[in-house]
Protein backbone atom coordinates (compact mmCIF):
# COMPACT_ATOMS: atom_id res chain seq x y z
CA UNK A 1 0.00 0.00 0.00
CA UNK A 2 1.26 3.48 -0.92
CA UNK A 3 3.30 5.43 1.63
CA UNK A 4 1.03 8.39 0.85
CA UNK A 5 -1.45 6.99 3.38
CA UNK A 6 1.12 5.95 6.00
CA UNK A 7 -0.12 8.34 8.70
CA UNK A 8 -3.75 7.27 8.22
CA UNK A 9 -2.81 3.59 8.30
CA UNK A 10 -0.95 4.24 11.55
CA UNK A 11 -4.14 5.79 12.90
CA UNK A 12 -6.78 3.23 11.86
CA UNK A 13 -5.10 0.35 10.02
CA UNK A 14 -4.84 -1.02 6.48
CA UNK A 15 -8.34 -2.53 6.41
CA UNK A 16 -10.00 0.84 6.91
CA UNK A 17 -7.65 2.45 4.40
CA UNK A 18 -8.65 -0.18 1.84
CA UNK A 19 -12.31 0.62 2.50
CA UNK A 20 -11.60 4.25 1.62
CA UNK A 21 -9.74 3.29 -1.55
CA UNK A 22 -12.57 0.98 -2.65
CA UNK A 23 -15.25 3.65 -2.20
CA UNK A 24 -16.79 6.23 -4.52
CA UNK A 25 -18.11 9.58 -3.28
CA UNK A 26 -20.26 11.94 -5.30
CA UNK A 27 -19.38 15.58 -4.65
CA UNK A 28 -22.29 17.76 -5.76
CA UNK A 29 -21.04 21.30 -6.24
CA UNK A 30 -17.40 22.29 -6.75
CA UNK A 31 -17.45 25.73 -5.19
CA UNK A 32 -15.99 26.59 -1.79
CA UNK A 33 -17.28 23.52 0.06
CA UNK A 34 -16.88 21.08 -2.80
CA UNK A 35 -13.29 22.23 -3.42
CA UNK A 36 -12.08 21.43 0.04
CA UNK A 37 -14.22 18.34 0.59
CA UNK A 38 -12.93 16.85 -2.66
CA UNK A 39 -9.34 17.72 -1.80
CA UNK A 40 -9.58 16.20 1.69
CA UNK A 41 -11.21 13.00 0.46
CA UNK A 42 -8.89 12.51 -2.53
CA UNK A 43 -5.81 12.89 -0.35
CA UNK A 44 -7.34 10.38 2.07
CA UNK A 45 -7.59 7.88 -0.81
CA UNK A 46 -11.27 8.22 -1.79
CA UNK A 47 -12.37 7.97 -5.43
CA UNK A 48 -14.51 10.91 -6.54
CA UNK A 49 -17.18 11.95 -9.00
CA UNK A 50 -17.26 15.76 -9.20
CA UNK A 51 -20.37 17.54 -10.47
CA UNK A 52 -20.89 21.23 -11.17
CA UNK A 53 -22.60 23.13 -13.99
CA UNK A 54 -20.79 26.44 -13.44
CA UNK A 55 -17.48 28.00 -14.45
CA UNK A 56 -14.85 29.53 -12.18
CA UNK A 57 -15.27 33.22 -11.41
CA UNK A 58 -12.66 35.53 -9.91
CA UNK A 59 -14.85 35.96 -6.82
CA UNK A 60 -14.41 32.22 -6.13
CA UNK A 61 -10.66 32.46 -5.61
CA UNK A 62 -10.61 33.65 -2.00
CA UNK A 63 -12.18 30.46 -0.66
CA UNK A 64 -11.16 27.73 -3.13
CA UNK A 65 -8.14 25.96 -4.61
CA UNK A 66 -8.79 27.53 -8.01
CA UNK A 67 -6.05 29.61 -9.63
CA UNK A 68 -6.39 32.82 -11.65
CA UNK A 69 -5.71 30.78 -14.78
CA UNK A 70 -8.84 28.72 -14.02
CA UNK A 71 -11.23 31.67 -14.32
CA UNK A 72 -13.73 30.87 -17.08
CA UNK A 73 -13.07 27.12 -16.97
CA UNK A 74 -15.69 24.58 -15.81
CA UNK A 75 -15.32 24.18 -12.06
CA UNK A 76 -15.50 20.37 -12.09
CA UNK A 77 -12.77 20.01 -14.71
CA UNK A 78 -10.46 22.59 -13.11
CA UNK A 79 -10.86 21.00 -9.68
CA UNK A 80 -10.13 17.53 -11.06
CA UNK A 81 -6.89 18.79 -12.62
CA UNK A 82 -5.77 20.45 -9.38
CA UNK A 83 -6.52 17.48 -7.14
CA UNK A 84 -5.03 14.86 -9.46
CA UNK A 85 -1.60 16.45 -9.05
CA UNK A 86 -1.37 15.37 -5.41
CA UNK A 87 -3.48 12.22 -5.17
CA UNK A 88 -3.61 8.59 -6.28
CA UNK A 89 -7.34 8.16 -6.83
CA UNK A 90 -9.83 7.96 -9.69
CA UNK A 91 -11.58 11.27 -10.34
CA UNK A 92 -14.44 11.83 -12.78
CA UNK A 93 -15.65 15.33 -13.65
CA UNK A 94 -19.17 16.01 -14.94
CA UNK A 95 -20.01 19.51 -16.16
CA UNK A 96 -23.75 19.07 -15.78
CA UNK A 97 -26.74 20.19 -13.76
CA UNK A 98 -28.00 17.82 -11.06
CA UNK A 99 -31.66 17.37 -11.97
CA UNK A 100 -34.33 14.70 -12.46
CA UNK A 101 -32.90 13.78 -15.84
CA UNK A 102 -29.26 13.39 -14.76
CA UNK A 103 -29.33 12.04 -11.20
CA UNK A 104 -29.28 8.35 -12.16
CA UNK A 105 -26.04 8.74 -14.09
CA UNK A 106 -24.47 10.73 -11.27
CA UNK A 107 -25.55 8.36 -8.48
CA UNK A 108 -24.36 5.15 -10.17
CA UNK A 109 -22.22 3.01 -7.79
CA UNK A 110 -21.94 5.87 -5.28
CA UNK A 111 -21.46 5.01 -1.58
CA UNK A 112 -22.27 8.43 -0.15
CA UNK A 113 -22.88 11.99 -1.38
CA UNK A 114 -21.29 15.23 -0.21
CA UNK A 115 -23.94 17.94 -0.61
CA UNK A 116 -21.95 21.06 -1.45
CA UNK A 117 -24.73 22.61 -3.52
CA UNK A 118 -25.53 26.32 -3.48
CA UNK A 119 -29.30 26.26 -4.01
CA UNK A 120 -32.28 24.52 -2.45
CA UNK A 121 -34.17 22.79 -5.27
CA UNK A 122 -31.33 20.38 -6.12
CA UNK A 123 -31.04 19.57 -2.41
CA UNK A 124 -34.69 18.58 -2.25
CA UNK A 125 -34.11 16.35 -5.28
CA UNK A 126 -31.02 14.84 -3.64
CA UNK A 127 -33.06 14.17 -0.52
CA UNK A 128 -35.67 12.24 -2.50
CA UNK A 129 -32.97 10.25 -4.30
CA UNK A 130 -31.27 9.49 -0.99
CA UNK A 131 -34.43 8.13 0.60
CA UNK A 132 -35.57 6.28 -2.51
CA UNK A 133 -32.20 4.64 -3.23
CA UNK A 134 -30.90 4.28 0.32
CA UNK A 135 -27.76 6.36 -0.27
CA UNK A 136 -26.74 8.67 2.61
CA UNK A 137 -25.50 12.23 2.17
CA UNK A 138 -23.74 14.87 4.22
CA UNK A 139 -25.30 18.31 3.88
CA UNK A 140 -23.12 21.38 4.25
CA UNK A 141 -23.85 25.09 3.86
CA UNK A 142 -22.11 28.36 4.70
CA UNK A 143 -23.16 32.00 4.54
CA UNK A 144 -21.54 35.10 6.09
CA UNK A 145 -19.54 33.65 9.05
CA UNK A 146 -22.00 30.82 9.73
CA UNK A 147 -22.09 27.18 8.73
CA UNK A 148 -24.25 24.08 9.06
CA UNK A 149 -23.55 20.38 8.64
CA UNK A 150 -25.98 17.45 8.90
CA UNK A 151 -25.62 13.74 8.12
CA UNK A 152 -28.69 12.10 6.57
CA UNK A 153 -28.61 8.30 6.58
CA UNK A 154 -31.66 7.80 4.26
CA UNK A 155 -33.48 5.79 6.95
CA UNK A 156 -34.38 8.28 9.67
CA UNK A 157 -35.14 12.01 9.51
CA UNK A 158 -34.54 13.57 6.11
CA UNK A 159 -33.76 17.00 4.68
CA UNK A 160 -37.50 17.71 4.34
CA UNK A 161 -37.92 17.12 8.06
CA UNK A 162 -35.34 19.85 8.69
CA UNK A 163 -36.59 22.21 5.96
CA UNK A 164 -40.24 21.27 5.28
CA UNK A 165 -40.97 24.15 2.94
CA UNK A 166 -39.01 25.50 0.03
CA UNK A 167 -37.85 29.04 0.94
CA UNK A 168 -39.68 31.77 -0.94
CA UNK A 169 -37.69 32.82 -4.00
CA UNK A 170 -35.50 35.85 -3.39
CA UNK A 171 -35.69 35.51 0.40
CA UNK A 172 -32.99 32.87 0.77
CA UNK A 173 -29.62 34.51 1.35
CA UNK A 174 -26.86 33.72 -1.14
CA UNK A 175 -23.11 34.36 -0.99
CA UNK A 176 -23.35 36.92 -3.77
CA UNK A 177 -25.77 38.95 -1.62
CA UNK A 178 -24.43 38.45 1.91
CA UNK A 179 -20.83 37.34 1.46
CA UNK A 180 -19.01 34.47 3.14
CA UNK A 181 -15.91 34.05 5.30
CA UNK A 182 -13.38 31.57 3.92
CA UNK A 183 -12.69 30.16 7.37
CA UNK A 184 -16.39 29.30 7.64
CA UNK A 185 -16.33 27.31 4.40
CA UNK A 186 -13.07 25.64 5.50
CA UNK A 187 -14.61 24.52 8.78
CA UNK A 188 -17.82 23.23 7.21
CA UNK A 189 -15.96 21.30 4.51
CA UNK A 190 -13.61 19.73 7.07
CA UNK A 191 -16.54 18.50 9.16
CA UNK A 192 -18.27 17.17 6.03
CA UNK A 193 -15.11 15.32 4.97
CA UNK A 194 -14.75 13.87 8.45
CA UNK A 195 -18.31 12.56 8.43
CA UNK A 196 -17.81 10.93 5.03
CA UNK A 197 -14.60 9.22 6.18
CA UNK A 198 -16.21 8.00 9.41
CA UNK A 199 -19.20 6.64 7.51
CA UNK A 200 -17.00 4.78 5.01
CA UNK A 201 -14.64 3.29 7.59
CA UNK A 202 -16.62 3.06 10.82
CA UNK A 203 -13.80 5.01 12.51
CA UNK A 204 -15.83 6.72 15.21
CA UNK A 205 -19.54 7.45 15.40
CA UNK A 206 -21.18 9.87 13.00
CA UNK A 207 -23.00 12.65 14.82
CA UNK A 208 -26.59 12.68 13.50
CA UNK A 209 -27.47 16.09 14.96
CA UNK A 210 -27.47 19.34 13.02
CA UNK A 211 -24.14 21.05 13.71
CA UNK A 212 -24.28 24.85 13.68
CA UNK A 213 -21.20 27.10 13.67
CA UNK A 214 -20.96 30.87 14.10
CA UNK A 215 -17.39 31.94 13.45
CA UNK A 216 -18.07 35.59 14.31
CA UNK A 217 -19.47 34.82 17.74
CA UNK A 218 -17.25 31.78 18.31
CA UNK A 219 -20.31 29.62 18.99
CA UNK A 220 -20.68 25.93 18.20
CA UNK A 221 -23.87 24.06 18.97
CA UNK A 222 -25.84 20.93 18.08
CA UNK A 223 -29.55 20.79 17.31
CA UNK A 224 -31.47 17.53 17.50
CA UNK A 225 -33.67 16.98 14.44
CA UNK A 226 -36.63 14.65 14.85
CA UNK A 227 -38.22 12.60 12.12
CA UNK A 228 -41.47 14.19 10.98
CA UNK A 229 -44.03 11.39 10.92
CA UNK A 230 -46.02 13.45 8.44
CA UNK A 231 -43.08 14.01 6.09
CA UNK A 232 -44.13 13.21 2.53
CA UNK A 233 -40.66 11.94 1.61
CA UNK A 234 -39.24 9.80 4.42
CA UNK A 235 -42.52 8.85 6.13
CA UNK A 236 -44.79 8.42 3.10
CA UNK A 237 -42.29 7.69 0.29
CA UNK A 238 -43.66 10.42 -1.95
CA UNK A 239 -41.08 11.56 -4.50
CA UNK A 240 -42.74 14.44 -6.32
CA UNK A 241 -39.60 16.00 -7.77
CA UNK A 242 -38.31 12.70 -9.16
CA UNK A 243 -41.66 11.62 -10.56
CA UNK A 244 -43.40 14.87 -11.50
CA UNK A 245 -40.63 17.36 -12.14
CA UNK A 246 -40.42 20.66 -10.32
CA UNK A 247 -37.31 21.70 -12.16
CA UNK A 248 -36.70 25.11 -13.65
CA UNK A 249 -37.05 25.50 -17.41
CA UNK A 250 -34.55 27.59 -19.40
CA UNK A 251 -35.85 28.81 -22.77
CA UNK A 252 -33.84 30.56 -25.48
CA UNK A 253 -35.45 33.73 -26.87
CA UNK A 254 -34.53 36.55 -29.23
CA UNK A 255 -33.65 38.65 -26.17
CA UNK A 256 -31.42 36.03 -24.53
CA UNK A 257 -32.91 33.44 -22.16
CA UNK A 258 -36.08 33.02 -20.12
CA UNK A 259 -35.65 31.14 -16.85
CA UNK A 260 -39.08 29.87 -15.78
CA UNK A 261 -39.74 28.12 -12.44
CA UNK A 262 -42.69 25.76 -12.04
CA UNK A 263 -44.11 27.94 -9.28
CA UNK A 264 -42.65 30.97 -7.52
CA UNK A 265 -43.61 34.32 -6.06
CA UNK A 266 -40.60 36.63 -5.87
CA UNK A 267 -40.06 39.58 -3.54
CA UNK A 268 -39.18 42.05 -6.30
CA UNK A 269 -38.60 45.00 -3.99
CA UNK A 270 -36.05 43.06 -1.96
CA UNK A 271 -34.26 41.90 -5.10
CA UNK A 272 -34.14 45.48 -6.39
CA UNK A 273 -32.65 46.63 -3.09
CA UNK A 274 -30.07 43.81 -3.01
CA UNK A 275 -28.82 44.48 -6.53
CA UNK A 276 -29.29 48.26 -6.77
CA UNK A 277 -32.01 47.71 -9.35
CA UNK A 278 -35.24 49.45 -10.21
CA UNK A 279 -38.56 48.10 -8.94
CA UNK A 280 -41.36 48.75 -11.45
CA UNK A 281 -44.36 47.02 -9.87
CA UNK A 282 -44.76 43.87 -11.95
CA UNK A 283 -41.05 43.43 -12.51
CA UNK A 284 -37.59 44.56 -11.39
CA UNK A 285 -34.65 45.44 -13.63
CA UNK A 286 -30.97 45.30 -12.64
CA UNK A 287 -27.50 44.32 -13.85
CA UNK A 288 -25.36 41.48 -12.49
CA UNK A 289 -21.87 40.63 -13.79
CA UNK A 290 -22.53 42.84 -16.78
CA UNK A 291 -25.77 41.00 -17.68
CA UNK A 292 -29.03 42.91 -18.08
CA UNK A 293 -31.79 41.18 -16.13
CA UNK A 294 -35.55 41.53 -15.86
CA UNK A 295 -37.20 39.58 -13.03
CA UNK A 296 -40.99 39.20 -12.94
CA UNK A 297 -43.22 38.66 -9.90
CA UNK A 298 -44.04 35.06 -10.92
CA UNK A 299 -40.34 34.19 -10.74
CA UNK A 300 -39.61 34.35 -14.46
CA UNK A 301 -36.28 35.92 -15.33
CA UNK A 302 -35.18 37.34 -18.65
CA UNK A 303 -31.40 37.52 -18.90
CA UNK A 304 -28.95 38.21 -21.71
CA UNK A 305 -26.68 35.28 -20.93
CA UNK A 306 -24.29 33.55 -23.32
CA UNK A 307 -25.94 30.12 -22.89
CA UNK A 308 -28.43 28.08 -20.84
CA UNK A 309 -25.87 27.16 -18.18
CA UNK A 310 -24.99 30.77 -17.49
CA UNK A 311 -28.67 31.78 -17.40
CA UNK A 312 -29.46 29.01 -14.89
CA UNK A 313 -26.43 29.93 -12.79
CA UNK A 314 -27.42 33.61 -12.62
CA UNK A 315 -30.96 32.64 -11.62
CA UNK A 316 -29.66 30.51 -8.78
CA UNK A 317 -27.49 33.35 -7.48
CA UNK A 318 -30.31 35.88 -7.52
CA UNK A 319 -33.35 33.86 -6.52
CA UNK A 320 -31.69 31.09 -4.53
CA UNK A 321 -33.36 28.19 -6.39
Amino acid sequence: MSEVYDRQITLFGEDKQKELQDSLVLVLGCGALGNLVANNLARAGVNLRLVDRDVVEESNLHRTLFRKADVGRPKAEALKEIIEEGSEVRIEALVKDFNRFTWKEMMKDVDIVADCLDSMLPRYLLNEVSVKKGVPFVHGSAIRAEGRVKFFDSENECFRCLYPRTPEPGKLETCSQSGVLNSATSLVSSVQSNMVIKHLTGFGNVNKDLLVFDMKKGEFRTVEVDKNEGCEVCSHNSFDIIEEGGDIIVEETCEGYNVVPKSADVDLERIAENYSGEYKGLFTTFTLSGKEIILFENGRMQVKAKDRKEARSIYSKVVGL
